[in-house]
C-alpha cells in the first residue's frame, strides 16, 4: 500500500474510532453544575423572643504588607470587613494588622430608623494597639447582613457619641449591604422606623449568589458547585440509547466500505 492511502486509511480509521468514543462516551456534553447553600438564621446578640440568639465576633492578625479581610462565622457571615495592601494608615514600625469585629449592645444614642439586628464593633490596630484608620480616599469595605425581610437598609457608624449613615449598596443578596468605610468605630443596618424582624427558620439559596465572603485580600468568594443529578437511565448529556447505537453503526460502515475501496484499488496488478 503506498504511503499516502496508509496515512488516509490511518486517519479515517482514527476518525471512527473518536466518533463511537463521542457516542459511548459517559459524557457527551459539559455536565450541569448546580447545588443549594444552607443559610444559617440570624444570630442575635439579644434575640427578640423566638428568634436565634448566639451571634458570634471574629478576630485575626494579619502581616502589615498584605489585604486583610475577616468575617463572622454564620453562613452567610453576618459581618465581613476587608482592605488590599496599602489601604491603612499606619505607624512606621507597624508590622501586624490586628482586626476584631464583635458585636456589642447598642449604645444609649440611637439612630433616627430602627436598628435591623446586632451591631457589630470594628476595631484595627496594630501589634502595639495602637488604632489603624483608612487614608483618605482609599477603600475599606464593610459588609453587614440583616434579618428577613428587611424592605431597605442603610449602613450607619457610630462615632464620637453620633450616628453617620453612610452611602449603601445592595450586595446582589437579600438583607446583605455594603460600603465604604472612612473609619472604624460602631456599625449596623438601620431598617425605616417601625420595622419589626419577621419570624426566621433554617433556608436554602442557590450556590450562585447565594453566599459571599471576604478572602484576607478583601475580595469575594463563591461557594463551589457540585454536579447536579443525571436523567433516570442514562448519562449526563447522553441521548438515546438506539439513536446512538444505529449512528455509530452507520458511520462505521461506511468509514470500513471506504477503507475497503482503497484497499482495493491500491493492490498490485496481475502480470
Amino acid at each position: 500500500m503506498g504511503s499516502r492511502r496508509l496515512a488516509l486509511v490511518a486517519m479515517l480509521s482514527g476518525l471512527a474510532v473518536v466518533l463511537i468514543a463521542q457516542h459511548f462516551g459517559p459524557v457527551a456534553r459539559p455536565p450541569l453544575y448546580d447545588g443549594v447553600v444552607v443559610i444559617d438564621p440570624y444570630k442575635w446578640l439579644a434575640p427578640p423572643p423566638g428568634l436565634a440568639g448566639g451571634a458570634q465576633g471574629s478576630k485575626q492578625s494579619f502581616p502589615a504588607n498584605s489585604g486583610w479581610g475577616i468575617g463572622t462565622p454564620e453562613q452567610p457571615p453576618q459581618l465581613q470587613v476587608g482592605a488590599d495592601l496599602g489601604y491603612l494608615s499606619m505607624p512606621k514600625d507597624t508590622t501586624a494588622i490586628d482586626v476584631s469585629a464583635q458585636p456589642v449592645s447598642p449604645p444609649a444614642a440611637l439612630p433616627k430608623g430602627t436598628i435591623a439586628g446586632n451591631v457589630y464593633r470594628i476595631d484595627v490596630t496594630n501589634q502595639h494597639g495602637a488604632a489603624l484608620t483608612p487614608k483618605p480616599g482609599d477603600t475599606v469595605v464593610v459588609v453587614l447582613r440583616g434579618p428577613p425581610d428587611l424592605p431597605s437598609a442603610t449602613i450607619e457608624r457610630f462615632s464620637n457619641g453620633t450616628w453617620t449613615p453612610l452611602k449603601t449598596d445592595s450586595a446582589g443578596i437579600p438583607n446583605i449591604f455594603s460600603t465604604s468605610a472612612p473609619g472604624f468605630g460602631e456599625f449596623a443596618l438601620v431598617a425605616p422606623a417601625g420595622w419589626i424582624p419577621a419570624g426566621e427558620s433554617h433556608a436554602t439559596a442557590p450556590v450562585a449568589g447565594a453566599s459571599t465572603s471576604l478572602t484576607p485580600a478583601g475580595r469575594t468568594s463563591a461557594a463551589e458547585p457540585t454536579d447536579s443529578n443525571p436523567a433516570p437511565g442514562n448519562p449526563p448529556g447522553s441521548g438515546s440509547p438506539p439513536v446512538l447505537i444505529v449512528g455509530a453503526l452507520v458511520s462505521f460502515l461506511i468509514l470500513l466500505a471506504i477503507m475497503i475501496a482503497l484497499l482495493w484499488n491500491d493492490r498490485p496488478a496481475k502480470s
